[in-house]
């Protein structure tokens, strides 16, 4: 053989090395096609820890051990109208223009906050413009639900009100309108079945005040998630979409009301401690093992939907599980709400091509979603996102391969709102919700268990805790 003849030899046979490698390479690490995003208001870190530890919570093991986890740290103030949608711009409150529940408009009647209310874009939103299919169902402020022009949207209003506006397209209402859930007759069986409770005001060990309205309206609250639940299913197999988003609230809403039921000696014991100023770290997982026990059928139901998603993967889905912010015992009640402590973390979970497995993560936020949405999908984010790509839940093989990328801003103009206004009806769904929580007092007042409220004094152990 000729010299020439073996140096075009070498470079031919390193030339189908690196084609070969690239293709292992590919295989190995092979592009995102798709999200899937599972939102959970309020579910805990320091309460799904020992359900994780009694082997309870087998879906999120999974996700634990196959991808990416760790607390995603929340803002003040923690109104879900205001982080969910910070989750879904990476931006802060004063850029995505939600900055409470309510506001007073122009007649000067409190309204709850539309669409049209936020300024700036959500991740769907800029996917969408990109030529993107996506479908996001129950999230809040999104009705009246924006015009997507590649996919499809489910208002937060639809849950309430049998109404086609509150769905985009309107065609899509009657299929899902025929999976509502309702109360008792539907939810009352599911919830016998799934194992969720039907809380009674005579088995509650800490008297029940100003949560009673949480009691009285729980099987709406559970036929409503299981609506969601429902859509999210017909939805996930008859319209498919790139990016796929969903939320559900009941472990929030049922965490209101649940420290009403813990153990009486548990609770008092860690009433005294606090009052004595000894309500340590031990003492705190202590009363956490407590409440997660009184909760343990809730996080069982939000891991037997992670489940069913997981089972739903391919090899070029990613999966992002996430939660708002969590829950602390403060001045004798569970809350999020407590201004002389920091906002309880809420949790992420990532799993999906790409992944470092087993990977604990630290110093996500809940502004960091967005971007590392977008980055999954090949698009860059954005500086003036508040949040940035949670580059340490990614194999560096993958950052590599992808590196991240980014451009100043998604919002080159004004942001095109949906069309229309809200509907006096659905602004009265909304109030009646908030108020029920007690996130707002009478005419939109700040409610009992808004941010800014003064925690109620703690009970004193020897007396009934009726201060609650």
């Amino acid at each position: 053989m000729s010299r020439k003849g073996f140096f075009l030899m070498v470079a031919a046979l390193a030339v189908l090395l690196a084609v070969a490698w690239l293709a292992w390479d590919a295989r190995r690490f092979p592009k995102i096609e798709r999200v899937v995003l599972l939102g959970f208001d309020g579910a805990a870190p320091n309460l799904i820890a020992p359900l994780l530890a009694e082997g309870r919570l087998p879906a999120m093991q999974r996700l634990i051990d196959e991808g990416a986890y760790g607390p995603l740290r929340s803002d003040r103030p923690t109104k879900s109208a205001i982080i969910w949608n910070s989750i879904a711009t990476g931006k802060t409150m004063l850029k995505h223009g939600i900055i409470d529940w309510t506001y007073a408009n122009q007649a000067g009647l409190v309204v709850p906050y539309q669409d049209r209310k936020r300024r700036v874009k959500t991740y769907w939103e800029i996917l969408d413009e990109r030529g993107f299919k996506t479908g996001t169902l129950n999230w809040w402020v999104s009705y009246p639900p924006f015009p997507l022009r590649n996919g499809w949207l489910v208002s937060n209003a639809f849950k309430n009100r049998e109404e086609p506006g509150t769905v985009h397209p309107p065609q899509l209402f009657d299929a899902l309108n025929a999976l509502r859930v309702s109360w008792p007759a539907d939810a009352q069986p599911e919830m016998k079945r799934l194992g969720i409770p039907e809380w009674k005001e005579k088995d509650a060990t800490v008297v029940i005040t100003h949560t009673r309205p949480i009691l009285n309206a729980y099987g709406f609250y559970v036929a409503q998630d299981l609506t969601i639940d429902r859509a999210g299913d017909w939805l996930f197999e008859n319209r498919p979409v790139q990016a796929f988003s969903t939320y559900f609230r009941l472990v929030d809403v049922t965490s209101h009301l649940a420290d009403h039921y813990l153990d009486r000696k548990a609770y008092e014991a860690a009433v005294q401690q606090e009052r004595a100023g000894a309500f340590g770290k031990a003492e705190e997982e202590r009363l956490d093992r407590e409440f997660a026990r009184v909760l343990r059928p809730l996080y069982e139901q939000m891991d037997r939907t992670i489940a069913k998603y997981l089972a739903r993967m391919d090899g070029r889905t990613l999966l992002v599980v996430c939660s708002d912010h969590g829950f602390r015992f403060f001045q004798g009640a569970y809350s999020h709400a407590n201004p002389a402590q920091e906002p309880p973390d809420g949790v992420l979970f990532l799993a999906g091509p790409g992944v470092r497995k087993g990977q604990r993560l630290a110093g996500a936020s809940v502004y960091d979603i967005a971007p590392t949405i977008l980055y999954a999908l090949g698009q860059p984010a954005a500086s003036d996102m508040d949040g940035r790509v949670v580059r340490s839940a990614f194999d560096p093989r993958v950052l590599t391969r992808y590196p991240v990328r980014t451009i100043a801003s998604y919002e080159t103009r004004p942001r095109d709102a949906a069309p229309g206004g809200s509907s006096p009806d659905v602004d009265k769904d909304v109030l009646q919700d908030l108020s029920t929580i007690g996130y707002i007092g009478p005419h939109g007042t700040q409610g009992v268990r808004g941010d800014e409220a003064k925690p109620s004094p703690s009970p004193r152990p020897e007396a009934t805790p009726s201060s609650r």
